[in-house]
């Protein structure tokens, strides 16, 4: 079948894709000089830019949405005045996809959040503009030397697509209730490197509490019945979902990987003292707005989840002291996940390069600091990381008892990574989409439902392979 990826690259002229892969080389040893620069070097600009521009944000808080529109009325439109920014909030839930459904009628904001798993499929429906030939237009190298180089590489896939710009550092720590790890008497997880894998288990059957035969404080949230926490966590195990060789390849079902499902699978179901995925949802939504609202409400004693400072401080207010530690390590080593939130502009949008100017705006240092201010999420720009701290400790007290510099330091040390993409016919990564929904339903039967053991990895490895080699 014909991907549309191609005719997305001749929207912008012709740029060609000479530096397609330049961001990657860019970004990977940045000068020490370039950590030092109080003012980073800047891209090319058009001031004179005109316009609207809409913009569909995912935003980690209530408050985040009017915020950030603040910041676009003053900070940007003192830069853009001709500019307008309009912020929308992205609407969860239903089985329909409300983003696609408006490209599809030509009615898409210009700009969304969104990270590599959500890009590849609107890529694959040719609905995403490739920004490798504007990053090579714009910005000179030392425009980029300010970004982390990971995150910055990761917005672009391995076929040299580049999906977004980023948007924020979302690292995965561990975050636990203080108080009940101090009244089990539970190893600190802040000593050392953090708690091993048998020291994890320990310490999630020690914390799970029950009232008879009802657990009433689970010890801890994994969701690996998702492919990329499932993903992060294979590393632990010395296992990886994608043969590295070969894109199209599933590796998942190793001895190692199916040891790490099985793992899990017990403290999910036999023990159970990790949350079950009905339990997060009826307690207070999904994903990480569940986790965060059953941790504040001391449902959960621990939880494994991104970096969302501002709100976890108010989901738990006053409550109890929490704290970020280290994620767990696995049998072989102990894994960092990172995920790459960038800005894509839309394929179709009529306003591509005011929106473009919009987005060099957002990934750049005043926004950057405005979004750190507002949300608590870490920015993209080493240079802002010494006002970052002084900036959430203010903004919210408790995080400065809370060891929130562990994000930090594994920023540095931990070498975060997003998951291994797989490709059609070891070249097309937008397949991985594709991957992803055959994983993700494989994994719910077995950590979901609970009626199928975990040798079932292997005939789901054989399916998602089966898909990249015939696509």
């Amino acid at each position: 079948m014909e991907r549309m990826v191609g005719r997305r690259r001749l929207l912008i002229g012709g740029a060609g894709l000479a530096g397609a892969g330049l961001v990657a080389a860019r970004g990977r040893g940045a000068a020490a000089a370039a950590r030092r620069q109080a003012t980073p070097a800047a891209p090319a600009t058009d001031t004179e830019a005109s316009g609207e521009v809409r913009y569909l944000i995912s935003p980690s808080g209530p408050n985040e949405a009017p915020a950030l529109q603040e910041v676009f009325d003053t900070v940007f439109r003192e830069r853009y005045p001709n500019l307008r920014v309009t912020i929308e909030v992205a609407q969860g839930g239903g089985g329909e996809d409300q983003l696609l459904t408006s490209m599809v009628a030509g009615e898409a904001p210009d700009i969304f959040d969104a990270w590599t798993s959500r890009a590849t499929p609107y890529i694959d429906a040719g609905q995403v503009l490739d920004l490798a030939p504007l990053v090579e237009r714009d910005y000179p190298p030392a425009a980029l030397d300010d970004y982390f180089p990971w995150v910055l590489r990761a917005q672009t896939l391995p076929n040299g697509f580049q999906w977004g710009m980023p948007r924020y550092v979302n690292i995965t720590t561990l975050v636990y209730n203080r108080d009940m790890v101090e009244e089990a008497g539970v190893p600190d997880p802040t000593v050392g490197e953090g708690w091993s894998a048998d020291q994890y288990r320990e310490a999630l059957i020690a914390l799970t509490q029950r009232q008879g035969d009802r657990v009433r404080v689970f010890g801890g949230h994994v969701p690996v019945y998702f492919y990329g926490p499932f993903a992060y966590k294979l590393r632990g195990w010395g296992a990886t979902p994608v043969d590295p060789e070969d894109p199209t390849q599933a590796l998942f079902d190793s001895p190692q990987g199916q040891e790490c499902a099985e793992w899990h699978r017990q403290l999910l179901l036999d023990e159970p003292v990790i949350v079950d995925k009905g339990f997060l949802e009826t307690g207070g939504g999904q994903g990480v707005v569940g986790a965060i609202a059953n941790f504040g409400a001391r449902r959960l004693a621990t939880m494994e989840s991104g970096f969302y400072p501002f709100s976890l401080a108010d989901g738990v207010g006053d409550s109890f002291r929490f704290g970020f530690a280290p994620p767990p390590a696995g049998p072989v080593e102990r894994p960092v996940q990172g995920s790459a939130d960038g800005f894509t502009i839309w394929a179709n949008s009529p306003q591509q390069e005011a929106a473009w100017e919009v987005v060099k705006f957002a990934s750049g240092p005043e926004y950057q600091r405005e979004l750190a201010r507002v949300t608590g999420l870490i920015p993209v720009r080493r240079s802002l990381i010494p006002e970052y701290q002084q900036l959430v400790t203010e903004a919210r007290p408790q995080l400065a008892e809370a060891n929130f510099e562990v994000a930090l330091r594994l920023l540095e040390t931990g070498d975060p990574q997003e998951r291994p993409l797989f490709a059609e016919a070891g070249e097309d990564y937008t397949g991985d989409a594709e991957a992803e929904q055959i994983i993700n339903a494989g994994l719910e039967k077995i950590f979901v439902v609970g009626d199928t053991p975990v040798s079932y990895l292997t005939e789901l490895a054989a399916q998602v392979t089966d898909a990249m080699q015939i696509g």
